[in-house]
Protein backbone atom coordinates (compact mmCIF):
# COMPACT_ATOMS: atom_id res chain seq x y z
CA UNK A 1 0.00 0.00 0.00
CA UNK A 2 1.19 3.43 -0.88
CA UNK A 3 -0.66 5.24 1.95
CA UNK A 4 -1.78 4.40 5.45
CA UNK A 5 -4.58 7.00 5.34
CA UNK A 6 -6.38 8.94 2.61
CA UNK A 7 -8.53 11.86 3.77
CA UNK A 8 -11.39 12.08 1.27
CA UNK A 9 -12.84 15.61 1.25
CA UNK A 10 -9.70 17.11 2.76
CA UNK A 11 -10.70 20.64 1.73
CA UNK A 12 -13.98 20.53 3.72
CA UNK A 13 -14.21 22.13 7.16
CA UNK A 14 -13.79 18.79 8.95
CA UNK A 15 -11.30 17.54 6.36
CA UNK A 16 -8.95 20.45 7.05
CA UNK A 17 -9.11 19.80 10.79
CA UNK A 18 -8.35 16.10 10.28
CA UNK A 19 -5.50 16.86 7.87
CA UNK A 20 -3.99 19.35 10.30
CA UNK A 21 -4.24 16.98 13.24
CA UNK A 22 -2.83 13.98 11.41
CA UNK A 23 -0.04 16.00 9.81
CA UNK A 24 1.01 17.63 13.08
CA UNK A 25 0.87 14.45 15.14
CA UNK A 26 1.49 11.50 12.83
CA UNK A 27 3.11 12.52 9.55
CA UNK A 28 6.44 11.06 10.64
CA UNK A 29 4.82 7.68 11.41
CA UNK A 30 2.08 7.43 8.77
CA UNK A 31 1.88 8.04 5.06
CA UNK A 32 -1.09 10.36 4.52
CA UNK A 33 -2.69 11.66 1.31
CA UNK A 34 -5.25 14.39 0.74
CA UNK A 35 -8.05 13.56 -1.68
CA UNK A 36 -11.09 15.22 -3.21
CA UNK A 37 -12.50 16.66 -6.40
CA UNK A 38 -10.93 20.13 -6.42
CA UNK A 39 -7.16 20.18 -6.90
CA UNK A 40 -6.84 23.92 -6.21
CA UNK A 41 -8.62 23.65 -2.84
CA UNK A 42 -6.63 20.54 -1.92
CA UNK A 43 -3.39 22.33 -2.76
CA UNK A 44 -4.47 25.26 -0.57
CA UNK A 45 -4.98 22.86 2.34
CA UNK A 46 -1.63 21.28 1.63
CA UNK A 47 0.11 24.67 1.50
CA UNK A 48 -1.48 26.15 4.62
CA UNK A 49 -1.89 23.08 6.83
CA UNK A 50 0.78 20.63 5.72
CA UNK A 51 3.50 22.85 4.24
CA UNK A 52 3.01 21.13 0.83
CA UNK A 53 4.23 17.82 2.21
CA UNK A 54 1.34 15.48 1.44
CA UNK A 55 0.40 13.81 -1.86
CA UNK A 56 -2.87 14.89 -3.48
CA UNK A 57 -5.34 12.58 -5.21
CA UNK A 58 -8.00 14.24 -7.38
CA UNK A 59 -11.15 12.52 -8.57
CA UNK A 60 -14.91 12.34 -8.45
CA UNK A 61 -16.99 10.63 -5.75
CA UNK A 62 -19.23 9.12 -8.43
CA UNK A 63 -16.41 7.64 -10.54
CA UNK A 64 -16.11 3.94 -9.58
CA UNK A 65 -12.81 3.52 -11.45
CA UNK A 66 -11.19 6.41 -9.57
CA UNK A 67 -12.56 5.21 -6.23
CA UNK A 68 -11.32 1.67 -6.89
CA UNK A 69 -7.86 3.02 -7.75
CA UNK A 70 -7.89 5.21 -4.63
CA UNK A 71 -8.76 2.20 -2.46
CA UNK A 72 -5.97 0.12 -3.97
CA UNK A 73 -3.47 2.69 -2.65
CA UNK A 74 -4.42 2.84 1.03
CA UNK A 75 -5.33 0.95 4.18
CA UNK A 76 -7.93 3.45 5.43
CA UNK A 77 -10.15 6.13 3.92
CA UNK A 78 -11.50 8.85 6.19
CA UNK A 79 -14.46 10.48 4.47
CA UNK A 80 -15.73 13.97 5.27
CA UNK A 81 -17.93 14.27 2.16
CA UNK A 82 -21.59 14.63 3.02
CA UNK A 83 -24.44 14.53 2.78
CA UNK A 84 -23.47 10.89 2.79
CA UNK A 85 -26.91 9.80 1.55
CA UNK A 86 -26.14 11.76 -1.64
CA UNK A 87 -22.40 11.21 -2.07
CA UNK A 88 -21.20 8.45 0.23
CA UNK A 89 -22.28 5.08 -1.11
CA UNK A 90 -19.85 4.71 -4.04
CA UNK A 91 -16.87 5.14 -1.70
CA UNK A 92 -18.24 2.70 0.88
CA UNK A 93 -18.80 0.20 -1.93
CA UNK A 94 -15.25 0.68 -3.25
CA UNK A 95 -13.75 0.24 0.23
CA UNK A 96 -15.77 -2.92 0.85
CA UNK A 97 -14.80 -4.39 -2.52
CA UNK A 98 -11.12 -3.61 -1.88
CA UNK A 99 -11.27 -4.95 1.68
CA UNK A 100 -9.94 -1.74 3.22
CA UNK A 101 -11.10 0.23 6.24
CA UNK A 102 -13.41 3.24 6.08
CA UNK A 103 -14.68 5.79 8.57
CA UNK A 104 -16.84 8.88 8.23
CA UNK A 105 -18.53 11.68 10.14
CA UNK A 106 -22.10 10.95 9.17
CA UNK A 107 -25.03 11.57 11.44
CA UNK A 108 -27.51 10.12 8.91
CA UNK A 109 -29.07 7.01 10.49
CA UNK A 110 -31.19 6.20 7.45
CA UNK A 111 -28.06 6.07 5.30
CA UNK A 112 -26.13 4.00 7.82
CA UNK A 113 -28.97 1.47 7.86
CA UNK A 114 -28.92 1.30 4.07
CA UNK A 115 -25.13 0.77 4.03
CA UNK A 116 -25.50 -2.08 6.53
CA UNK A 117 -28.14 -3.69 4.36
CA UNK A 118 -26.10 -3.25 1.19
CA UNK A 119 -22.55 -4.03 2.35
CA UNK A 120 -22.27 -5.67 5.76
CA UNK A 121 -22.14 -9.25 4.48
CA UNK A 122 -19.58 -8.42 1.78
CA UNK A 123 -17.47 -6.38 4.24
CA UNK A 124 -17.26 -9.41 6.50
CA UNK A 125 -16.04 -11.47 3.54
CA UNK A 126 -13.42 -8.97 2.36
CA UNK A 127 -12.26 -7.90 5.82
CA UNK A 128 -13.26 -4.26 5.34
CA UNK A 129 -14.14 -2.47 8.56
CA UNK A 130 -16.75 0.23 8.01
CA UNK A 131 -17.13 2.72 10.87
CA UNK A 132 -19.75 5.44 10.69
CA UNK A 133 -20.37 8.40 13.04
CA UNK A 134 -16.74 9.14 13.97
CA UNK A 135 -17.28 12.80 14.73
CA UNK A 136 -18.88 15.43 16.91
CA UNK A 137 -22.33 13.85 16.86
CA UNK A 138 -21.11 10.67 18.53
CA UNK A 139 -18.27 11.86 20.77
CA UNK A 140 -20.35 13.11 23.75
CA UNK A 141 -22.40 9.91 23.93
CA UNK A 142 -19.41 7.63 23.27
CA UNK A 143 -17.30 9.25 26.00
CA UNK A 144 -20.25 9.33 28.39
CA UNK A 145 -20.97 5.63 27.87
CA UNK A 146 -17.28 4.76 28.22
CA UNK A 147 -17.06 6.69 31.51
CA UNK A 148 -20.29 5.17 32.81
CA UNK A 149 -19.17 1.63 31.91
CA UNK A 150 -15.82 2.19 33.60
CA UNK A 151 -17.55 3.37 36.80
CA UNK A 152 -20.08 0.54 36.69
CA UNK A 153 -17.32 -2.05 36.30
CA UNK A 154 -15.33 -0.52 39.16
CA UNK A 155 -18.31 -0.26 41.51
CA UNK A 156 -20.40 -3.30 40.56
CA UNK A 157 -17.93 -5.64 38.87
CA UNK A 158 -19.59 -5.55 35.44
CA UNK A 159 -20.69 -3.03 32.82
CA UNK A 160 -24.27 -1.85 32.40
CA UNK A 161 -26.41 -4.02 30.13
CA UNK A 162 -28.40 -1.08 28.80
CA UNK A 163 -27.84 2.69 28.73
CA UNK A 164 -30.26 5.40 27.67
CA UNK A 165 -28.75 8.66 26.43
CA UNK A 166 -30.47 12.04 26.49
CA UNK A 167 -29.20 15.16 24.76
CA UNK A 168 -30.32 18.49 26.15
CA UNK A 169 -28.38 21.44 24.74
CA UNK A 170 -25.33 22.54 22.77
CA UNK A 171 -23.63 25.79 21.94
CA UNK A 172 -21.93 24.51 18.77
CA UNK A 173 -22.81 25.76 15.31
CA UNK A 174 -23.37 23.93 12.03
CA UNK A 175 -20.95 23.50 9.15
CA UNK A 176 -22.10 23.77 5.54
CA UNK A 177 -21.97 19.98 5.25
CA UNK A 178 -24.21 19.57 8.30
CA UNK A 179 -26.76 22.02 6.90
CA UNK A 180 -26.77 20.19 3.54
CA UNK A 181 -27.22 16.89 5.38
CA UNK A 182 -30.19 18.25 7.34
CA UNK A 183 -31.84 19.56 4.17
CA UNK A 184 -31.33 16.24 2.41
CA UNK A 185 -32.71 14.29 5.39
CA UNK A 186 -35.85 16.43 5.39
CA UNK A 187 -36.32 15.83 1.65
CA UNK A 188 -36.14 12.07 2.26
CA UNK A 189 -38.98 12.10 4.79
Amino acid sequence: MKFDIVIWGASSFAGKLIAEYLYQNYQSNLSIALAGRNEIKLQQVNNTVCQSQLPILVGDASDPDFLSELCQQTKLVISTVGPYALYGEPLVKACVEAGIDYCDLTGEPQWIWQMLQNYEAQAKQTGARIMHCCGFDSIPSDLGVFHLQTLATEQFGSPCQQIHYRFKDTKAGFSGGTVATMINAIKQI
